[in-house]
């Protein structure tokens, strides 16, 4: 035993190595350790034979010194391949089993995982009406630390104007952090700085065939009825696809009422939600035709989207709703039905001058215009 392995030795029994030297040194104890037991268990046989007036004539004992040293060594790389085995086959189950408990108490799983990426596009479309989303989906990182990235893109007619990508970053399950550039909440409607005047100015100087996304401002809230009419009585070329119906949350936001029947609140892959799915194809038929209690149920469950979801409505939006101020505009809604204070619309530039002519606009502003 050298002074290096004897100072190993002492510094192992006071606690004071690393992990790589502690497997080191124990390893060096199990071999001397079976090299002493080895040798004991020859000594007591030899001893005992002797007590009992017996020849040593076992064929061990006849063995040449190298022949005993190579079966030696040869139980001892036995001993140090079970344990290396045992070690590995206990830390793959070790991990095993801690990866699937950490996955299944502190993860989303992938039917969880699909939901809370579809409430972060359904909650995108409310709070950012002037973005688009086509692309979405899930990362994972270490343990526990999970993504829902969703990409946005603002477009008018065929014409990409900008993108960005909305980012948000679980631990533990839990929603805890937004990454991407700021972007404008609709806010209320009135801090708006365009004017009547303006918006309309801006349409008039367009080039003929461009194409114009404006916001626009009612004069007093309409029901899903007479924003129907209002669609009526503009282009043919305007189809309710090219509307985005704006509601209010008090007096403090603005959000729209993108379609319920789209989101996707359950795994769509398992065969007990068919009959969910089956019924939200024909609310969305009625939806798109501007049908009235489609509208309302679907402002309702947006409503109720957001109160559900307050940590994840904070951290992307930075902002708070009271229970008891959904619970009152919800009331109100089921009695009265859904009202919009405006709408962002998408049409030739010319044709949304016959905006002009009715009273229920208040004011627009023009937020694109393309050529294509």
């Amino acid at each position: 035993m050298n002074n290096d392995f004897e100072e190993k030795l002492r510094r192992y029994e006071e606690g004071k190595l690393n992990d790589s030297e502690e497997e080191e040194i124990e390893n060096e104890i199990e071999k001397y350790t079976a090299i002493s037991e080895y040798l004991t268990m020859e000594n007591n046989a030899l001893i005992n034979e002797l007590k009992q007036g017996m020849p040593v004539r076992n064929k061990e004992e006849s063995m040449p010194a190298k022949q005993l040293k190579r079966k030696v060594n040869k139980r001892i790389i036995k001993m140090t391949a079970i344990s290396v085995v045992s070690i590995l086959i206990i830390l793959t189950i070790a991990k095993f089993l801690t990866t699937t408990i950490a996955t299944a108490l502190f993860e989303l799983d992938h039917k969880e995982a699909f939901v809370e990426r579809e409430t972060v596009v359904q909650l995108t479309a409310m709070f950012y009406p002037q973005f688009v989303s086509n692309n979405s989906g899930t990362k994972k990182f270490a343990t526990t630390q999970q993504a829902v990235h969703v990409s946005l893109e603002n477009i008018v007619g065929n014409t990409k104007v900008d993108e960005t990508e909305l980012n948000v970053h679980y631990s533990f399950g839990k929603p805890k952090q937004v990454t991407t550039e700021h972007l404008p909440l609709l806010g209320e409607a009135s801090s708006q700085v365009n004017n009547f005047g303006d918006g309309f100015d801006i349409l008039e100087n367009a080039p003929e065939g461009t194409k114009a996304r404006i916001k626009v401002v009612f004069s007093e809230s309409l029901s899903v009825n007479q924003l129907r009419e209002l669609k009526e009585t503009l282009s043919t070329q305007i189809n309710t696809l090219d509307i985005t119906p704006l509601a209010a949350i008090g007096s403090d936001f603005v959000v729209a009422n993108p379609s319920y029947y789209v989101f996707r609140p359950v795994y769509p892959y398992d065969s007990n939600n068919t009959a969910y799915y089956e019924d939200a194809i024909i609310k969305q038929e009625l939806y798109e035709n501007m049908d009235n209690e489609a509208h309302t149920e679907s402002y309702i469950s947006n409503l109720n989207l957001i109160k559900n979801n307050k940590e994840l409505v904070n951290i992307m939006f930075y902002h708070t709703f009271a229970d008891s101020t959904i619970d009152k505009i919800i009331t109100n809604v089921k009695r009265d039905g859904v009202e919009y204070i405006g709408m962002y619309l998408t049409a030739d530039s010319k044709e949304l001058l016959s905006l002009k002519d009715h009273s229920e606009v208040d004011r627009i502003w023009v937020e694109n215009i393309v050529v294509w």
